[in-house]
């Protein structure tokens, strides 16, 4: 059953979708959606999903009528943002995007560190990267649209919360599995391609961020958070 991002759905007994929404377009060119057809639409302001069935299709329009709702599993509790080093690609920040969006993360602040790449984002990049995010929180089955922010500078000293910074360099620094996690309320930081510089690193160790080494392998900036997810699945 096909699931779609609909804003503003309030739980309607009936719902119109005109010609002039990208998503009729969508359910009548691409999915070849007939009558009869169930389509979930779903509000990432309500924690639902919601079962419609397809009463009428023209050219000017498709109704639809609520078959029931089906309350979807509520993580409200669990903050988990990634701050991420900007990448020298756009693909890159595309895959995390929709990676990320797919196990669980409740924000992507992209961040020019010392050592990222002079990669230029305009509005219509930005654009794109929300539609991945949409188009990936509708085919993983979640139901929070996650923030997306691009930062030209951070100030590392003011973020709140539990910040945990991950480093090739095993001097000092934790494993996964020692973590002392209090509260689902945590910042993950990802290191560039070049990784995080000497200064960057003095002002995490300063301001109590907990220092991380993942693995003996030099993991990609891209594909780090596989094993950060994973350990932190197991644990929630």
């Amino acid at each position: 059953m096909q699931r779609l991002f609909l804003p503003l759905i309030n739980n309607e007994n009936t719902v119109v979708i005109t010609n002039s929404s990208p998503i009729y377009n969508q359910l009548t060119k691409v999915l070849r959606c007939k009558l009869s057809d169930e389509i979930i639409f779903f509000d990432w302001k309500k924690n639902l999903d919601l079962i419609y069935k397809i009463e009428s299709i023209t050219k000017q329009s498709i109704a639809f009528k609520l078959q029931k709702t089906v309350e979807k599993l509520d993580n409200s509790k669990i903050n988990i943002n990634l701050y991420q080093s900007i990448p020298n690609k756009q693909e890159k920040i595309e895959y995390i995007i929709q990676k990320w969006v797919e196990v669980w993360y409740n924000s992507f602040c992209f961040f020019k560190s010392e050592r990222s790449q002079n990669l230029k984002i305009n509005e219509n990049k930005i654009d794109r990267f929300k539609k991945i995010i949409t188009e990936a929180v509708e085919q993983s089955g979640r139901n929070v649209l996650p923030e997306l922010h691009f930062l030209e500078k951070i100030d590392l000293k003011s973020t709140k919360w539990q910040n945990i910074y991950f480093h090739t360099d095993k001097n000092k620094a934790k494993k996964l599995k020692e973590l002392n996690i209090k509260e689902w309320k945590i910042n993950i930081f990802i290191w560039p391609e070049w990784g995080f510089s000497d200064n960057e690193i003095d002002i995490f160790d300063k301001t109590w961020f907990q220092k991380v080494n993942l693995w003996d392998s030099i993991l990609r900036t891209e594909t780090a958070w596989i094993v950060v997810w994973f350990y932190l699945l197991e644990n929630i």
